[in-house]
């Protein structure tokens, strides 16, 4: 009976050592002994990817973000109809934190806390983009296209962040290429500046100077002021006094709206008008001033005479007036898609990483300029070009120009 109970003992421990070993073996291929799946990518089943986005409909930049919200549904809608992404459907989980950079983080936590998105596609607002990359990237998240120029891309030591990339130009390029388009162009030997004082305006106050002064220019007087500000008084006097040909108009459409209608109010118009930057580059801005609006220059990037610009049109042929930023939409979302698609049927937050890092060299955007990234390099487009103001809608004025050939 002993020599049977110890043959009985060393059979149970064999058998245990070869249900450990074949447990083991199993993980090491990615299963378990139950035939259940690794574990799951968050957002991410096997009909959907759910995408989280943040978006101001509720308030103060709203004029921006609704339109740009429909030009992404717009396509998705299309994808979608098409079979999806690799055989998902793709579901926007879309939130407002009312413009509010304060509110940014949490909205960005309950997304990937609660809702358990894939990645972040789109937060507008430079400030509100760069509270959000404070919350993706030490989690590896994937943060596709921050909506404002004047959003981080590169760490302190001028390095790519790991898990941002920038579709937009940033505000810097956009000063130099202003600087010589002004000087150039159009002529003006002392502009003055209207500038958001905060990471939308600051940077662009630095590259305009700088950008005047390499072509014999002066930037003579500059007023900052903060996006909720509706009493533009004192910056029509401050500007008007320092006698410009010219006033470069940064920052959001209705502020920029209200000052050049301060302005007139009082009869004054500069003798070269106005150029505003890319985020009054959309018919909504030149109906928002009305009559005052004719003539004034702004700069843009975007371009319909595409391949993808023919098909938003032919999509959006109903719609009374072309949106830039409905358009906008559209085409960064057909970007985040195609990544999507190319990061292939087993997606991961890695793989779609390694797709952006690798296979977007000089991925054709479909709306003019080309983007460019690798590991090292997460930065948008730098083409700009410029429109005019023309009987209350934006027309063509210039061709492109590359920020790297009017600076240094």
């Amino acid at each position: 009976m002993a020599l049977t109970a110890k043959l009985s003992k060393q059979f149970r421990n064999v058998a245990l050592g070869l249900t450990t070993l074949a447990a083991v073996s199993l993980a090491a291929c990615g299963g378990t002994s139950s035939g259940a799946a690794a574990a799951p990518v968050p957002g991410v089943t096997a009909d959907t990817i759910n995408l989280g986005v943040v978006l101001d409909t509720t308030g103060p930049i709203k004029i921006i973000c609704a339109p740009i919200l429909a030009g992404d549904q717009l396509y998705v809608d299309q994808i979608n109809a098409a079979g999806g992404i690799n055989g998902r459907k793709v579901k926007l989980d879309v939130l407002s934190d009312n413009g509010d950079s304060t509110k940014t983080k949490d909205i960005v936590r309950q997304l990937f806390e609660q809702d358990n998105d894939f990645a972040l596609f789109q937060v507008c607002g430079s400030g509100n983009a760069n509270v959000a990359e404070s919350y993706t990237v030490p989690k590896g998240i994937p943060f596709v296209d921050p909506i404002g120029g004047g959003a981080q891309f590169t760490d302190a030591q001028g390095n790519a962040l790991p898990w941002v990339w920038m579709t937009q130009p940033n505000y810097g390029d956009e000063g130099h290429v202003i600087a010589y388009y002004t000087t150039q162009t159009l002529k003006a030997t002392k502009v003055a500046l209207l500038y958001e004082d905060d990471v939308l305006g600051l940077q662009q106050k630095k590259t305009l100077g700088e950008g005047l002064q390499k072509y014999g220019a002066s930037l003579v007087a500059s007023v900052g002021y903060k996006f909720t500000d509706t009493d533009f008084t004192a910056a029509v006097a401050t500007l008007k006094a320092a006698n410009p040909d010219l006033i470069v108009l940064n920052g959001l459409p209705i502020p920029t709206a209200t000052f050049v209608k301060s302005a007139e109010s009082i009869g004054y118009r500069p003798p070269m008008g106005y150029l505003a930057n890319y985020p009054m580059a959309d018919n909504s801005w030149p109906k928002l001033l009305g009559p005052a609006a004719e003539g004034i220059y702004v700069s843009g990037y975007s371009d319909v005479n595409t391949p993808v610009g023919k098909q938003y049109l032919a999509a959006t042929s109903s719609d009374p007036v072309f949106s830039a930023y409905k358009f906008y939409g559209y085409i960064n979302t057909k970007l985040m898609m195609d990544a999507l698609q190319m990061a292939g049927k087993n997606l991961t937050r890695d793989s779609l990483r390694q797709t952006l890092d690798t296979k977007f060299n000089n991925y054709d955007t479909g709306f003019g300029p080309s983007i460019t990234w690798s590991p090292t390099q997460h930065g948008g487009i730098s083409d700009f070009e410029f429109l005019v103001v023309k009987n209350g809608i934006l027309t063509n004025a210039s061709s492109f120009i590359q920020a790297s050939s009017t600076w240094p």
